[in-house]
């Protein structure tokens, strides 16, 4: 089998996951650079390039661009979260063969990898076999998940809704009697439920929820200031899906919810 190329900031930024892919694979990583890759394909036995699109400097993103549309010698694979998936899946025709979500288990991610290089490596092979539905694989578009924010801060809502607006449909509301209304008409994929709030607080208002017919299946994280250890035990009495604390930041709640998913 040809060589496989792997490039992205991933692959650039985690040497030990680079060796254990090494290891197993007739594979090198390339910088994601438009001049590096085509002599690397041009010079060598390449048969497929995987592209990690996690983290990606903009300044990268023409040069990715132009490669999907002019290199036709090798294929590639796209990997990544959803949303980063779907922007290429929706703008390209490129020779893009699968696109896998991360995370992934190493152990499936080899196994489709090398999958993957029998099949291009058959002279007869139909292409279009390759576009699955099934396991880590987007071909078609899914609808955003839809997130509910409960908070009776307007600085939070407003905050939290544009850190995840683009990525996900947004919605908010200022108490836990609006989120006992809303869910009448509306059932969110996942709710982000302060604990502290006035009339209402959150242990209070997930109980409801969990006593709603209507709600009482949906995931529930709390989202919240509040690390004294007997109120966190009370909140985890009530079986959240997850507890976060808004100390711990950004990257961190979309980390969680993007696992969650």
């Amino acid at each position: 089998m040809g060589k496989v190329l792997f490039t992205g900031s991933k692959y650039q930024s985690n040497e030990h996951l680079h060796d254990r892919i090494k290891a197993k694979l007739d594979c090198d990583y390339i910088e994601l650079d438009e001049k590096l890759l085509t002599e690397a394909v041009e010079n060598g036995d390449v048969s497929l390039i995987v592209v990690h699109l996690s983290g990606i400097p903009q300044d990268k993103k023409g040069e990715l661009a132009r490669l999907l549309h002019d290199m036709d010698k090798v294929p590639f694979i796209l990997t990544g979260a959803r949303e980063e998936l779907h922007k290429y899946f929706e703008r390209t025709e490129a020779r893009i063969l699968r696109y896998i979500l991360t995370p992934i288990k190493l152990s499936d991610f080899l196994s489709e990898i090398n999958r993957i290089l029998r099949k291009v490596e058959e002279r007869d092979v139909d292409i279009s076999e390759l576009y699955e539905t099934e396991g880590n694989t987007i071909v078609e578009k899914e609808p955003p998940k839809h997130i509910l924010i409960v908070d009776d801060d307007p600085v939070v809502l407003r905050s939290m809704s544009n850190i995840l607006n683009g990525l996900f449909r947004v919605s908010v509301v200022k108490s836990g009697y609006d989120a006992l209304s809303f869910l009448e008409n509306e059932k969110p994929d996942l709710i982000l439920l302060d604990y502290q709030m006035p009339e209402l607080d959150g242990l209070q208002t997930l109980a409801m929820i969990r006593n709603n017919k209507a709600g009482a299946d949906i995931p529930v994280f709390f989202l919240t200031g509040v690390d004294d250890a007997e109120k966190v035990k009370n909140a985890i009495s009530l079986h959240p899906q997850d507890y976060i604390l808004k100390s711990a930041g950004v990257a961190h709640l979309l980390q969680k919810i993007e696992a969650f998913f």
